[in-house]
């Protein structure tokens, strides 16, 4: 049997941390000793309070289900509390604070309920791989902004040309 790929998944480019890895493994083949500034994995062992904190939730029988698919209200309103801290904003935990499984999730999957077959999405350069991906998924269409030193490393949106913008 021959089982191919999609046309979304042959018009992807290569994913930039596959070759990031594929870089890593060829330098250590030659002996050299690199610094990883690669996907963020950890480098330092977690903390114990933190690993004892999770086996002491995994034993309570409460969290032995699935939690509300809109997450936990406290959760949501923890958020809304460090949004106002942090950046002097009030939003809505009710309906602005959204709970996910992580970063790439969100990314991943929200521009399938916002982004339109044909519709242009600005996209940092370099940027997070799956903000492209994504936009690709969604049958939108990429266009990139590049973030230099001299614009100091913030997109030009006086750069952006006037057909991207209608």
């Amino acid at each position: 049997m021959n089982i191919e790929f999609s046309d979304r998944i042959k018009n992807l480019p290569p994913y930039l941390f596959a070759a990031i890895d594929a870089a890593k493994q060829a330098a250590k083949s030659r002996g050299m000793d690199i610094i990883d500034l690669g996907v963020g994995d950890p480098d330092l062992p977690t903390p114990v309070l933190i690993i004892d904190s999770l086996a002491a939730a995994a034993k309570d029988p409460k969290n032995h289900q699935y939690p509300s698919y809109i997450g936990m209200l406290s959760f949501r309103e923890a958020v809304a509390k460090w949004y106002q801290r942090r950046f002097s904003i009030s939003i809505d935990p009710e309906r602005e604070a959204l709970t996910l499984i992580g970063s790439k999730e969100g990314i991943g999957h929200i521009p399938l309920a916002f982004i339109n077959p044909g519709d242009v999405v600005l996209v940092p350069d370099p940027g997070y791989p799956v903000y492209s991906v994504a936009t690709t998924f969604a049958g939108g269409v990429v266009h990139t902004m590049p973030l230099t030193r001299a614009n100091g490393f913030l997109p030009d949106l006086d750069g952006i040309p006037a057909d991207v913008c209608t």
